[in-house]
């Protein structure tokens, strides 16, 4: 294709985002015919509830990473509040994890009672650095759970992080949010994120906007069979129906209740949804990564912009696009403004979450504590990126950052 006829595409797309409500979010699920039809099957099957198609969503999320466990629940944030149930993390358990994230990786260790405090991340990785949690273990406090978030798809040094674990005594729950269908090179392999080969858990989420979806859902993995059974209680009120484990049973409808929880449970649909999504992962990885090398191809020439890392020996499912701007926030606030007038609509991945009200009310945290991190939030813009993108709405987005840049 011409510049011309690539001009005239592009146009053609912003005339029709501007003359419809349609728009181009940084994030969006895209549902096949054969996605409907799974869903459809189980809405028409007697049991919709977690049952059987929940089972075998399970077993292929074992066979995608590795792990030996895989409990599907109700989002992402419910995995990771389960993760830390399983850990038995309670009243004042210190757990550390990175400022860039979503809320849910530190609130889940609120809810046991325990207290979060956070990481600087590292600039090239944009994850949490090792070299500064080991430094907070020597001068500050030995967490008893560290929680590494693989941030955008790529994952976090969870080699060096159990390292450490193993030297001062913390449990890993890798937050792999985004990085379902992301893996790391270790002692010359590929680890698929999720493996717990280097964590004593993983979670994933199938939010609309991740890679894959299940509307709203989430998964636990682990290697670990006692920590599997209790997590799988936990997931439905703390109830334990197995005949074997009661302290009596007065027949085959008894249960009884040792630890309090709520329902974190998926429904057999949401899960045939989620298995139907993981068939096209492949294709689903390869897309991203056709957008995120043709983001790369332009962007690399301004001098004034950072690009996503791309690690060595890595292999990235993208997940988010998070450009740098080395101007700074005030002219990542224009850009945002001027994408919104022409119907593409960014994202900022994330604000440090000790910022928020909660945190700083209650610890006393304050800016500055995170430099790194708040560095990197002063600059960043997630720009559109799933795979439903169409090449002329990517161009587009090129285009009107350029624009922007210019």
């Amino acid at each position: 294709m011409n510049n011309d006829e690539c001009k005239s595409r592009t146009q053609e797309v912003r005339r029709r985002l501007l003359s419809t409500d349609d728009f181009i979010s940084y994030g969006h699920q895209w549902i096949s015919d054969e996605d409907v039809q799974a869903v459809a099957e189980v809405l028409r099957s007697p049991l919709i509830t977690t049952g059987p198609v929940a089972v075998e969503f399970e077993k292929a999320l074992c066979e995608l990473t590795g792990a030996k466990h895989a409990i599907v629940c109700s989002s992402g944030t419910t995995a990771l509040h389960l993760a830390c149930l399983g850990l038995g993390i309670s009243n004042n358990d210190l757990g550390i994890t990175t400022p860039i994230t979503f809320l849910s990786s530190a609130n889940c260790v609120e809810f046991c009672g325990g207290r979060v405090d956070f990481v600087d991340i590292e600039p090239t990785t944009l994850c949490i650095s090792p070299q500064q949690l080991e430094k907070y273990c020597q001068t500050v406090a030995i967490p008893q759970v560290v929680i590494p978030v693989d941030f955008a798809g790529i994952p976090s040094d969870l080699p060096d992080i159990q390292s450490l674990s193993r030297k001062y005594g913390f449990f890993i729950i890798e937050d792999a949010s985004h990085a379902i269908g992301s893996s790391y090179e270790w002692n010359s392999r590929q680890i698929s994120c999720g493996a717990c080969v280097h964590s004593d858990l993983a979670i994933f989420s199938f939010h609309p906007v991740k890679t894959i979806t299940t509307g709203e859902g989430g998964a636990v993995l682990t290697n670990d069979d006692t920590m599997a059974e209790r997590i799988r209680r936990m997931r439905s009120h703390g109830v334990e129906r197995n005949a074997n484990l009661l302290t009596k049973n007065d027949g085959p409808w008894y249960y009884e209740m040792a630890e309090l929880n709520y329902n974190c449970r998926i429904t057999d649909f949401q899960s045939a949804l989620g298995k139907s999504q993981l068939k096209r992962l492949p294709y689903f990885k390869q897309r991203r990564w056709e957008i995120v090398s043709r983001y790369n191809e332009t962007f690399r020439q301004f001098d004034q912009l950072i690009l996503p890392p791309v690690p060595d020996r890595s292999s990235v499912c993208y997940h988010l696009y998070p450009l740098q701007f080395l101007d700074g926030k005030i002219v990542r606030y224009e850009v945002f403004q001027r994408l919104s007038k022409v119907k593409i609509y960014c994202q900022i991945h994330y604000i440090p979450v000790y910022w928020q009200p909660y945190y700083s009310r209650k610890y006393g945290y304050s800016i500055g504590k995170c430099p790194n991190a708040e560095q990197y939030y002063s600059q960043c813009l997630s720009l559109p990126l799933y795979p439903a993108l169409l090449d002329d709405e990517v161009d587009y987005i090129i285009e009107s950052v350029v624009d922007c840049i210019r």
